[in-house]
């Protein structure tokens, strides 16, 4: 008797979980209530102009609610700025490296460092060396689940999984900047993390 108690203990728990797991890995249809095209065009000083994202690329993502920008500095710095989020379709954020590889970029280098954002707080990002027969750029790149940030890609995904199945999902994005090597990588990488400053603050309130 107490065998066949364990018994159905033991397939309950194995229902419970299964449907929990296919409800996590289902494909959400819902519309996102935020719309990150809010995010401000002109942040400390630098403007910005829409770069084109085709509906193949649309379409790959998995969703509209993206934008990619060119952002230009009070002294002529170039920084391009990529974000991509959903508050349902976890699918969304995924590793640039894929991307980059796919298009013919070689990823020369890839390793994690930790950027100060504010005066108080510093998150840890990929920062990428990017190599093309037609330019040479610095990357970095890291993803964001409610107000929480990650280089990794599986730990936000188990995060977002987490989540998920305790009834309290939040929304999750990946952030981009990069910028091309235009004298020395140094100088690049400057100019990257004085606009990633100047984001830092906005990302709550447009990517929450």
């Amino acid at each position: 008797m107490k065998n066949k108690k364990l018994i159905i203990v033991f397939v309950l728990l194995a229902l419970s979980g299964a449907v929990s797991w296919t409800t996590y890995l289902k494909d959400y249809n819902q519309e996102d209530t935020v719309n990150i095209h809010l995010f401000p065009k002109e942040i400390g000083g630098w403007t910005s102009e829409e770069l084109p994202i085709t509906e193949d690329e649309y379409a790959i993502l998995e969703t509209r609610n993206v934008f990619a920008r060119k952002y230009t500095g009070p002294k002529g710095q170039e920084i391009y700025y990529f974000n991509i989020y959903s508050q349902y379709n976890r699918k969304v954020s995924h590793p640039p490296e894929v991307c980059y590889t796919g298009s013919g970029v070689k990823v020369s280098s890839n390793v994690v460092e930790s950027v100060q954002v504010s005066d108080d707080r510093s998150i840890d990002m990929h920062k990428l060396l990017l190599e093309h027969k037609l330019y040479r750029q610095i990357a970095y790149y890291w993803f964001k689940i409610g107000d929480s940030y990650t280089p990794s890609y599986w730990k936000q995904q188990l995060t977002i999984t987490f989540n998920n199945l305790i009834g309290k999902p939040k929304g999750s994005a990946l952030i981009r900047v990069s910028a091309g090597i235009r004298t020395t990588p140094e100088a690049a990488e400057a100019d990257i993390k004085e606009f990633i400053r100047l984001v830092y603050p906005q990302l709550n309130q447009y990517l929450p």
